[in-house]
C-alpha cells in the first residue's frame, strides 16, 4: 500500500514556471500530468480567485493553503480570507518573520494574535512556517516555542523539516512535542553541507518520518524544493515518483 495517497506541492518550488504561465503549470501538476493532489500557494499571480478555483477543479487539485507574507496579514487580511475561501483553501500560513530575541517574539505574537483570531472566526486556520532562526534559544526556550506559547491555541504549526535539521534539532522529538498543533509537514530534504537536495538523495529517511508523522496526526505533506539538479519541474516530478513509491 502506498504510504501517501495525497501529496501536495509548495508552488514556490516551481516559481520559474508559474511566473511564465500559472494556469498551464497547474495543468502540468494535476491529474493530466504529475498527479499532485494539492498545492500550497506562495502568491496567486494576479489571477482572480474564481478563475483560480476553476483551474484547480479542472485539474483535480485541492488548494491546501498559502504562504502569506506578514505585511499582507497585517494590512490586507480581509482580502486574503475572501480569496482563500473562494478557492477552497483552509490554511493561511505566515512563512517568515524576523526574530532574534524573546522580546521580538512577544511583539510578533501581539501582532499575529488578532490575525489568528480573525482567520479562525472565518472558519479557516492560521499557522506559522519555520526556518532555522526560530530555533535560537532565549530564556531557556526556542523562539518558535515562545511564539506558539503566545499565539491562540487555534494557531497551527507547519514544520519545515529541512530547517529543523539545519538547526541541528531532533526533528522527530520536536514533532512529537508539538503534535497537537502540527498539521502540515514540509517534505524537504537536507544533504551533506546542509544543502537542499533531491528528496530521494539526502539524509532524512522520509519513509520513517512520514509514517511517524501520520501517527502523530499530521494532515498534509507538502514538497518544497529550493535547489535543483537540472530543473524545477524535473525535481518535483522526481519527488512525487519517489514519495508515491514509498510503501506504508
Amino acid at each position: 500500500m502506498k504510504l501517501l495517497n495525497d501529496f501536495a506541492l509548495q508552488l514556490y518550488s516551481i516559481r520559474d514556471e508559474t511566473e511564465k504561465d500559472f494556469i498551464a503549470t497547474l495543468e502540468k501538476l494535476g491529474n493530466k500530468g504529475l498527479n499532485y493532489t494539492g498545492v500550497e500557494f506562495a502568491g496567486f499571480g494576479g489571477i482572480p480567485a474564481e478563475k483560480m478555483k476553476q483551474a484547480l477543479d479542472e485539474n483535480g487539485i485541492k488548494a491546501i493553503g498559502s504562504h502569506t507574507m506578514l505585511d499582507k496579514l497585517l494590512n490586507n487580511l480581509d482580502e486574503e480570507i475572501t480569496y482563500h475561501k473562494t478557492i477552497g483553501a483552509q490554511y493561511i500560513i505566515c512563512p517568515w518573520a524576523d526574530m532574534e530575541t524573546k522580546a521580538d517574539v512577544l511583539e510578533l505574537a501581539k501582532k499575529l494574535t488578532p490575525v489568528a483570531e480573525k482567520v479562525a472566526a472565518a472558519g479557516l486556520k492560521f499557522g506559522y512556517h519555520n526556518h532555522a532562526h526560530e530555533f535560537v534559544v532565549d530564556d531557556g526556550e526556542y523562539l518558535l516555542d515562545i511564539l506558539f506559547d503566545n499565539l491562540p491555541k487555534s494557531a497551527v504549526m507547519e514544520l519545515d523539516i529541512f530547517w529543523s535539521e539545519y538547526a541541528d534539532i531532533d526533528s522527530l522529538a520536536y514533532m512529537e512535542k508539538h503534535k497537537d498543533r502540527l498539521e502540515i509537514l514540509h517534505v524537504k530534504q537536507i544533504g551533506e553541507g546542509k544543502k537542499n537536495v533531491e528528496v530521494d538523495k539526502g539524509l532524512i529517511d522520509f519513509a520513517d518520518v512520514i509514517k511517524k508523522a501520520q501517527a502523530m496526526g499530521v494532515k498534509h505533506f507538502i514538497l518544497e524544493q529550493e535547489e535543483y539538479e537540472t530543473s524545477s519541474m524535473a525535481s518535483v516530478e522526481n519527488a512525487i515518483k519517489y514519495i508515491r513509491g514509498l510503501e506504508g
